[in-house]
Order: C-alpha cells, then sequence, then structure tokens
C-alpha cells in the first residue's frame, strides 16, 4: 500500500500536467491564430474597431471579454499606436502593422497560483 501510494501521487501528478500544459498550447495555439487574423485585417487597411472584432471572433474557444488587444505600427525603428476602437487605421502604406494580444489562462490545477498570462503578436505590412 505504501509503495501504492507513492507511485500514484507521482502519476496523478504527471497526468495532471500534461493535461494542464496541453490546455495552455491550445489556448496559446488559439491566440496566435485570432493575432494572425486580426494583422491580416490591420494589413489591409481596416478599421480599429474591426480589427478588434475580427480578434474577437477568431478566438472562438476563448472568453473574448478577457483578450487585451494592442495595435501599433512603424515606418522606421519605434511603434506608434493606431488608436482607440472608433478611429480608422491610419498606419501608411508600406509600413509594418502589429496586433499584441494579452490572455489571462486559468489554470484547471491551480498548483502554480491561478492564472497565467499568455501573451502573441504577429506583425505584417500594411498594403
Amino acid at each position: 500500500m505504501v509503495e501504492f501510494a507513492i507511485v500514484v501521487m507521482l502519476l496523478f501528478t504527471l497526468v495532471f500536467g500534461i493535461i494542464e500544459f496541453g490546455l495552455l498550447i491550445k489556448d496559446y495555439l488559439t491566440l496566435s491564430q485570432a493575432a494572425r487574423e486580426g494583422s491580416r485585417s490591420a494589413a489591409l487597411g481596416s478599421p480599429v474597431a474591426t480589427v478588434e472584432q475580427r480578434v474577437r471572433d477568431s478566438a472562438v474557444t476563448l472568453d473574448k471579454s478577457q483578450i487585451a488587444v494592442e495595435l501599433y505600427y512603424r515606418e522606421s525603428s519605434s511603434w506608434i499606436a493606431l488608436g482607440d476602437s472608433g478611429s480608422d487605421n491610419s498606419a501608411p502604406t508600406g509600413s509594418q502593422v502589429r496586433v499584441g494580444l494579452e490572455y489571462p489562462h486559468q489554470l484547471l490545477t491551480g498548483f502554480f497560483g491561478g492564472t497565467i498570462t499568455i501573451s502573441a503578436d504577429m506583425v505584417m505590412r500594411r498594403e
């Protein structure tokens, strides 16, 4: 019984770690895909509100209200914010457009606190 108790605790830790890591990777891949969709929309010249909506629509399995969206562009060396959700896409043609996303991933097991913030960035050239 003592050997079984030691092995079961180790086995449960390993199984829950694999499940937790798999769910974390699933959320990261969903967030990365949403950043890619938003970046493509921004590169085509869509308004900021449309880009943000495209990001939220692409993140099907995530809580859309928890996604933080940042939109930037640059022509030379520094990133400039595109503005609030009511503004147009002011990035000039040929500049780089970056969509940055952050999402608080809720841990299933709670061993490491409760949430881990995951982020994804995507950069495309403005057409």
